[in-house]
């Protein structure tokens, strides 16, 4: 339960809104049902009264005038980072929790909502630079951990956690001992079969650091395998959210939740692990829009669960993957939301995007959940329209095709259906029945303009125990792996297109080759898609017939309930800007 909470709050601008900041101090009873899916909690210190307590950064940006709507949006802050208002336009990425969120075109705003977020993982680092929370730590013996990490430049060091040159985490720290049987190993492809090091080439600087003789290299995979006896309750973040969305909740007619990439995951760990039911067995969220979190979890509710993480598979990436897994604790409790899960391409393209809504093993198409709705923005990238992509190193050119206007109609939609019982359109993914849905292989043999990755090297979701605690982790079987079937240009056939992919003049795909370099095979790098020539040289067409093609398409969009026909123009202009000569 959300045990008291400290608030303080200033003007926000010359909207009729408040920024308000605060801490919130959370008190959980072990016992209790509602909390029993939370490792380790029982063995956290507790007070006199038996209770475990924790504190977690909260900001609210509530109306302050009167005109509030009765709805709620709960944010899942994304590595501690506030990210800005969701669903503005004209917003700058902000990465400062401390400042104030420029509302963009206040889209949200306008209309009454209120809008929060909650600190809710463990390793970041709290303060200026971060919205975190205060774990309790429970007491364990040591453990085996492992850290991960693919460095893009030489390193001489890497610390005991999953920071980088852009993020910095709370170390997991080595046990004190001499750590004879740790192990580093060393692996050239994602996938691919790792090299132990000799033990004598690499050392622990203290506990919190590992060194390699002659250093890290670049686009190289380092496994490190160690004994840990740090062990913080981290599903404590799980409780946080939810009772500081059920305390606020209180005053409101609805509740949403929206969390993107590593936060769209944690909801989906929410849900997985019964967390939209309070302690009073009432429900949380009403609706949830999961987006670029794919088929996969987190490292949100385990001993030695690292949050933060990027690249390395984890236990919690095995099934269920579809929403009736998901969904199926909420059910149980009487308490379960409307869902939408939405993705870009890269997604599918590192092999767990399909498995939302087709068998792992088969690669039959599963059924429509009828609570949950899956839909691929096509063409799209996980990085979607941020500028920095054009510093990765990255073998074709990348593009910035922006999935916002899609993301914030979807948006929507989920609101009309849990407030007035309007169901959104049916999902729009690949699929076996209408001929979208093909292997990887089969979409790149389609490109003959492109640098292109080596097809034994893509990415594949292993069968995972989600219960293990092995390391190094034990894979089964691939599943399967499918993305959308291309047209003749080479843009996707399945999802929902952008005017720019509907009717093109260049290709976009949500794949792209890290740049080549000498003695190392060509792996997709992460997150990032590719922009190409149309793959059949079709000659452009006139700009007014041009412009009269996408802005039919754009109003096509709108009529679906796609898009919101004040953004009909926006993303008009985009395709317009494509044709331009512009990179989208």
């Amino acid at each position: 339960m959300l045990e008291s909470v400290d608030l303080r709050s200033v003007a926000f601008g010359d909207r009729g809104y408040e920024w308000v900041t605060g801490t919130a101090c959370f008190a959980a009873d072990p016992e209790h049902r509602a909390n029993l899916a939370v490792v380790d909690l029982a063995l956290a210190p507790r007070g006199g009264d038996g209770l475990v307590r924790y504190e977690a950064d909260v900001r609210i940006l509530r109306p302050s005038e009167g005109g509030a709507n009765g709805r709620l949006l709960v944010v899942v802050p994304n590595r501690g980072m506030l990210g800005g208002v969701p669903f503005s336009s004209d917003a700058p990425l902000q990465f400062d929790p401390a400042g104030v969120p420029d509302p963009g075109d206040g889209f949200l705003l306008e209309s009454g909502w209120t809008v929060a977020w909650c600190g809710w993982q463990w390793d970041v680092v709290r303060g200026p630079g971060g919205l975190g929370l205060d774990a309790p730590v429970a007491a364990t013996g040591p453990g085996r951990m492992r850290v991960e990490f693919r460095p893009d430049a030489p390193l001489d060091s890497h610390r005991l956690s999953d920071s980088s040159p852009l993020f910095r985490f709370w170390d997991y720290p080595a046990a004190e001992g001499d750590q004879a049987d740790a192990q580093l190993s060393v692996r050239t492809t994602p996938m691919g079969a790792g090299r132990v090091l000799e033990r004598e080439s690499w050392h622990f600087g203290g506990s919190d650091t590992v060194h390699l003789e002659g250093g890290f290299q670049p686009f190289h995979w380092y496994e490190l395998v160690y004994n840990c006896a740090f062990a913080p309750v981290v599903g404590a973040g799980l409780m946080a959210v939810r009772d500081f969305a059920a305390w606020l909740g209180r005053d409101h007619d609805r509740t949403f939740a929206y969390g993107v990439s590593q936060s769209g995951r944690f909801l989906r760990q929410f849900l997985h692990d019964g967390m939209n039911a309070d302690e009073t067995g009432g429900g949380v969220f009403d609706g949830v829009l999961a987006h670029i979190a794919s088929a996969r979890r987190g490292e949100f509710n385990q001993r030695f669960g690292q949050p933060s993480l990027t690249h390395p598979l984890s236990p919690a990436y095995g099934p269920p993957y579809d929403a009736a897994g998901l969904l199926a604790p909420s059910r149980r409790d009487g308490v379960a939301p409307k869902l939408l899960c939405t993705n870009s391409s890269w997604e599918y393209w590192r092999g767990d995007g399909a498995l939302l809504h087709q068998d792992p093993v088969t690669g039959e198409d599963l059924a429509e959940d009828p609570d949950c709705r899956c839909y691929l923005l096509a063409g799209t990238d996980h990085f979607g329209a941020v500028p920095m992509k054009e510093l990765l190193p990255v073998a074709n050119p990348v593009h910035g095709l922006d999935p916002g206007p899609l993301l914030r109609a979807l948006f929507m939609r989920l609101v009309d259906w849990v407030c007035h019982g309007v169901e959104p359109p049916a999902s729009a993914v690949p699929r076996l029945a209408d001929a979208t849905a093909v292997a990887r292989q089969q979409v790149l043999s389609a490109f003959h303009d492109a640098v292109l990755p080596d097809p034994e090297h893509l990415p594949w979701t292993p069968a995972l125990d989600p219960e293990s605690t092995t390391w190094p982790l034990e894979w089964g079987p691939p599943t399967v792996a499918l993305v959308s079937a291309v047209d003749e240009g080479g843009n996707e056939r399945a999802g929902i297109r952008l005017p720019a992919v509907a009717r093109p003049v260049q290709a976009f795909t949500g794949w792209n080759p890290r740049r080549p370099v000498e003695s190392l095979p060509s792996v997709l790098y992460e997150f990032v898609g590719s922009r190409l020539p149309l793959q059949d040289g079709r000659p452009l067409p006139d700009r007014a017939v041009y412009r009269h093609q996408v802005s039919s398409w754009a109003a096509h969009l709108v009529a679906q309930g796609y898009l919101l026909e004040r953004d009909a123009e926006r993303v008009t202009a985009e395709a317009l800007g494509i044709y331009d000569g512009g990179t989208g």
